[in-house]
């Protein structure tokens, strides 16, 4: 056996040799290697642990094998690999947004306002333009997406209110305008009269029924009646038969089709925006459906986290611990030897929002769950400039919003969450429910030890002085929807007057921003939170504001918490570039547990990268950071392969 060996390992050297012997001085490759790729000439930040930049990178099949300078990626030129010149561009690893509903980035055939605001005037034509098509038979549904609840809405000669204002063109048919933040919709007044009691019996949205003793008493700080908008928990008892991702059922032909028909779209928004990965943030069978089946269809060119929802349940506070963690097993192993797609986390709707109406009569009060009462302000608006002047001093309204869970049962969830392997994604606004999300994570900690899960907020629009500290203890991760950071006086008057006490005659402005306030130092805290040691990353939450997730527009909101030209918002709670990238890069990888797959270009690792049309860190330099939200993607390659590139943009491609 050692003989046959011997002589098997003398031809083998026999055979090397004279193979050696007989090449030139550039080997013939003796694989193909035509399909790999070495990218040179680049400014190639990879997000590695020491922040490394270099000139070229190799790819092989899907995976990086080489990331260093020129002369480094010589052997890989000799091995046959083609050569694409990258003409000194800026690469970044790709992107992950850690807050999305990605099958909401794309508009369906339906009524849709896109997120533009409109006075009353033109909200009623759209109702008309778009009857006769989407709701051509007697008494059926209309329903319009992508309405803005904060911004515009105005009265006009014709029309008051916005349940006026649909009531009069409404030719009988109930109608919804779906607002862009997934929490506040409007309704006529047939809509509201239908609204049906855990029976199923319709009662309607009533003075009678919201007030003291009705069917609907514990929904009235959801609903307006003065105004027609609805929010959260009390939307749910009107019946609507619509295409809300979130109302689907599998099987259903209609969603099916009408879905099935946006997947190519989904996949092109997600690549010329530079993401490859992802956590949609809300997931329901129909939604993990839609994502295999964009895997099935080769469209899904990123990794997905899907995170179970029961958002339902949240926002009934109904606990079902044990039903919750069923239901989010079989999932996780559902997925369980998926390549692209994982279920390990778990989203908690922890509250609601912040915003209300303070001039509707009576003001109408935000929901999210704060740790003070909420102010009840004397606001009026003049219908011709549009000033806004204070009447009369706020008064106490006697309310602190709503967190969903009480602190003992989030405890509990948390902690049999975290004791079963899953990631939590919470859904936070006001500081209470922050704070209850940060003792449910603590009580885990406590209870199950430092499992090392990497959990996560979203949102965080308001967080107490304290617990930006605590959350910095726990180094929890924080999802900043970035872009939403600045000063916009039309949308800040539908918050801080409620945070604020208002004094009659006090300029709106000093109101709003007075930097002396506890509104100024809470409202999105991200510099403080991040030197407590908390870990940012980022999430768009698109569709909500805008159906385009715009990574660079929040990153560079993130860095200046300023629309151009205005004044920041706390500048002293700015990010950097640096933390900015992190977030959005190797953090985000972190947040969903694929570091080692992930979030930064070094050898061994997935092959996905992005190619700008400029430098970020140039921009910053030169002082206009406000101009990296004009960043485009040239070029975005998922596991080795171009999945978007802007015709004839680099050498070689």
């Amino acid at each position: 056996m050692r003989l046959k060996l011997k002589q098997h390992l003398a031809l083998s050297s026999f055979a090397l040799l004279a193979g050696i012997t007989g090449c030139s001085q550039t080997p013939t490759p003796s694989v193909d290697n035509s399909h790999n790729t070495v990218y040179l000439n680049g400014q190639i930040y990879t997000q590695d642990g020491l922040r490394r930049k270099v000139e070229a990178i190799a790819v092989a099949n899907d995976t990086f094998v080489y990331t260093g300078n020129r002369e480094g990626a010589e052997s890989f030129i000799k091995q046959g690999f083609r050569v694409v010149d990258l003409g000194g561009k800026m690469v970044l690893p790709g992107l992950h947004d850690n807050h999305i509903h990605v099958l909401g980035t794309v508009a369906l055939d339906v009524c849709d306002l896109e997120g533009k605001s409109v006075n009353l005037d033109q909200l009623a034509s759209k109702v008309q333009e778009c009857l006769p098509r989407y709701a051509s038979e007697p008494g059926s549904w209309l329903k319009i997406e992508q309405w803005v609840p904060y911004e515009n809405n105005e009265p006009t000669d014709r029309y008051k209110t916005i349940r006026q204002a649909l009531d009069a063109v409404a030719d009988g048919h109930p109608i919804i305008l779906s607002g862009v933040d997934g929490h506040a919709s409007a309704y006529n007044s047939k809509a509201l009269s239908m609204a049906q009691d855990d029976n199923g019996k319709t009662v309607g949205f009533t003075a009678k029924s919201l007030g003291k003793g009705g069917v609907f008493a514990e929904l009235a700080p959801y609903v307006s009646l003065d105004s027609g908008v609805v929010r959260d928990a009390a939307k749910e008892k009107i019946p609507v038969g619509n295409f809300d991702m979130f109302a689907q059922e599998v099987g259903d032909p209609r969603g099916e089709a009408i879905y099935g028909a946006i997947l190519p779209k989904v996949a092109q928004v997600m690549a010329q925006s530079g993401i490859t990965s992802i956590q949609d943030a809300c997931t329901n069978d129909f939604i993990r459906e839609q994502l295999v089946k964009m895997q099935q269809r080769n469209l899904l060119n990123m990794h997905v986290t899907a995170a179970t929802c029961f958002i339902s349940d949240d926002y009934k506070g109904k606990v079902d611990i044990a039903g919750h963690l069923k239901k989010a097993q079989e999932v996780r192993a559902a997925f369980a030897n998926n390549p692209l797609i994982k279920a390990d986390a778990v989203k908690i709707f922890a509250d609601g929002v912040l915003e209300g109406d303070p001039f509707s009569k009576p003001p109408f009060s935000p929901n999210a769950g704060m740790l003070h009462n909420y102010q009840t302000p004397h606001l009026k608006q003049n219908e011709d400039t549009g000033a806004v002047t204070v009447i009369k001093d706020s008064d106490d309204s006697k309310k602190n919003g709503i967190v969903n869970y009480k602190v003992q049962d989030f405890k509990n969830y948390a902690s049999a969450l975290d004791a079963n392997g899953f990631s939590i994604h919470i859904h936070s606004v006001g500081d209470r429910a922050t704070r209850v999300a940060i003792d449910g994570l603590e009580a885990a900690r406590q209870r199950n030890g430092n499992s090392h899960i990497p959990h996560t907020i979203a949102h965080l629009q308001v967080v107490h002085p304290d617990d930006q500290r605590r959350l910095g203890e726990l180094g929890v991760y924080l999802t900043y929807t970035y872009a939403w950071i600045n000063l916009q006086p039309q949308y800040d008057v539908l918050i801080t007057p409620f945070l604020e006490k208002s004094k009659k005659g006090q300029a709106i402005d000093d109101v709003l921003y007075n930097q002396n306030s506890y509104t100024w130092s809470a409202i999105y805290p991200v510099e403080s939170t991040y030197k407590a040691g908390a870990v940012l990353v980022a999430g768009s939450d698109a569709p909500v504001d805008s159906r385009d997730p715009r990574p660079f527009m929040n990153i560079a909101a993130g860095i200046t918490r300023a629309i151009p030209g205005k004044p920041a918002y706390n500048p002293q709670q700015s990010a950097t570039l640096e933390q900015m990238l992190d977030a959005y890069t190797i953090n985000g990888a972190r947040a969903v547990r694929q570091e080692k797959l992930i979030g930064s270009i070094e050898p061994g690792k997935s092959a996905d990268f992005i190619v700008l049309d400029r430098n970020l860190f140039n921009l910053v330099e030169q002082g206009k950071p406000e101009q990296i939200a004009e960043t485009k993607v040239l070029q975005t390659v998922f596991r080795g392969k171009t999945v978007y590139s802007q015709p004839a943009t680099l050498a070689g491609d």
